[in-house]
């Protein structure tokens, strides 16, 4: 599991890539929300289209709840995902949980939502 730490005006883009179980995107997530917090970013793209993840319904439940709790201070969180692996699980638990995050399936729709 890699990840990529990328600074850009107005957000932060972390990219990942390889296998990843759920304690690895808990990492993940710990990192983004360490960076965003150290440089006073309000929003973050979290490109983890290279990413296999093999997560069940549960495990998708859990980490939206823990992105949430992560990273509620943040204006905006766009996660991009391959389309084969979105559900949207992660991504309606956050939100519920009042994260101001939404799922895309290609980064350029992701970041024009960001700069919205």
């Amino acid at each position: 599991f890699t990840i990529t730490v990328h600074h850009r005006s107005g957000y932060l883009l972390v990219r990942a890539s390889g296998a990843a179980l759920l304690a690895d995107l808990y990492g993940f997530i710990d990192l983004v929300a360490t960076i965003a917090t150290n440089l006073g970013e309000r929003c973050a793209v979290m490109d983890l289209t290279d990413v296999e993840i093999v997560l069940g319904f549960t495990q998708h439940l859990q980490l939206g709840v823990y992105a949430a709790d992560r990273l509620t201070y943040l204006k905006r969180v766009a996660s991009i995902v391959s389309e084969k692996k979105r559900t949207g699980t992660s991504e309606k638990a956050a939100q519920q949980m009042g994260l101001q995050l939404k799922t895309f399936t290609a980064l350029q729709e992701g970041l024009k939502w960001i700069a919205e």
